[in-house]
């Protein structure tokens, strides 16, 4: 993962934290000094907290350098990079056909007999074979 950058605000803020503890005696005038040079020199968030790692409170705020979020990738052929097989096709076909005809089959059997169930058996079996296709899809995309 890319190192987080940070802005030289953040820096000073690091800088007078330092001090802070210099202040209150939890750094030595020469561990100060190496620490402060670091945190004068540095570039990402990673390198700041690395030098507050072993000491308490004050340490620098640093909420503001977040990592970038990543580019939302819309891809019209979904599912990206798969290719249909022939698995894939029947239970794709299996999926529809069984709400072609299990649904006004359901809706007879439900209004005639009370069979209300049937319309569990038609969805199950449509979205357990649909699913079941995207699964059996080859993954390189060839065909």
């Amino acid at each position: 993962m890319a190192q987080i950058r940070i802005s030289a605000a953040e820096r000073a803020e690091a800088v007078a934290a330092l001090g802070e503890h210099l202040a209150s005696g939890r750094l030595p005038t020469a561990e100060y000094d190496r620490r402060r040079r670091v945190a004068v020199e540095a570039v990402g968030r990673d390198e700041i907290e690395a030098l507050f790692a072993d000491l308490p409170a004050p340490h620098p705020d640093l909420s503001s350098a977040v990592a970038p979020r990543r580019p939302i990738r819309v891809d019209p052929e979904w599912p990206v990079g798969r290719g249909d097989t022939r698995v894939s096709r029947v239970l794709d076909a299996v999926g529809v056909l069984s709400l072609l005809v299990g649904l006004p089959t359901a809706i007879v059997l439900t209004a005639t007999a009370g069979l209300w169930w049937t319309f569990l058996v038609v969805f199950g079996v449509a979205v357990v074979s649909m699913v079941l296709g995207v699964a059996f899809m080859r993954r390189d995309g060839s065909t």
